[in-house]
């Protein structure tokens, strides 16, 4: 029999810490160029470059500090439940029973379920960690990876509205605003096919964040430009 291609995509972990990488290093770095290019155009990309590399670091130790602080929450609740299995099972076995009432299962049936799954520790906890917990096996926080993905997307982020800096285009701003535009409507696009939103609203969603980060940088640098 010829396997049919799943239509629904899955996955998407990762894409919490990529578009909050790049969202805040696109509208960040372009709220800081807009602004200051006003008032310190000649050594503004040297101030970027910095901001860039400064906040891609700041961003990378604060995801990672934000993942290991879950990881830490997600195993002490998980060790609580362990502790409850063993000085409290028939309460844990009582909130077993309630789980899969809800799901469906009676009588003889959920009676065998039960007794299974509390037959063994090891399974009593993974069925605890999976049903009452919402802990799927395959969730792992890794720290230093979504530390080093919000981390690197905030600096890939942070380099398009520099580019027209370094490259000397004309009306560099306007130019800013324009690439940073289309990398944010390209991202809401990308991020529309793991979310129940369609690509479209999620574009210009992201381009409306980019929007008022600019008009917020326009209204930064004429208050810095008349001090």
């Amino acid at each position: 029999m010829e396997a049919i291609a799943e239509r629904h995509p899955h996955g998407g972990d990762w894409l919490r810490e990529l578009v909050f990488g790049l969202n805040d290093g696109l509208v960040t770095t372009l709220v800081f160029v807009v602004a200051v290019g006003a008032v310190a155009h000649a050594s503004l990309v040297r101030i970027a470059l910095g901001e860039l590399f400064a906040g891609g670091v700041s961003m990378g130790l604060g995801g990672f500090l934000a993942a290991r602080t879950e990881q830490q929450v997600l195993a002490r609740r998980i060790a609580t439940e362990r502790h409850e299995i063993a000085d409290e099972p028939e309460e844990e076995r009582a909130e077993l029973r309630a789980i899969y009432e809800d799901k469906g299962l009676h009588g003889p049936l959920l009676d065998d379920v039960v007794a299974h799954l509390t037959a063994d520790r090891a399974r009593w906890l993974r069925a605890l960690v999976r049903d009452e917990l919402g802990i799927l096996a395959n969730e792992r926080v890794i720290p230093w990876r979504q530390g080093a993905l919000v981390g690197v997307a905030f600096m890939v982020g942070a380099v398009v509205p520099i580019l027209p800096f370094i490259l000397a285009l004309p009306s560099p701003r306007i130019a800013a605003y324009a690439a940073t535009a289309v990398v944010a409507f390209v991202l809401g696009v990308i991020e529309a096919r793991y979310t129940c939103h369609g690509p479209l609203r999620n574009g210009i969603e992201l381009l409306a964040l980019v929007t008022a980060g600019t008009l917020a940088g326009v209204g930064i640098g004429a208050v810095l430009g008349a001090a």
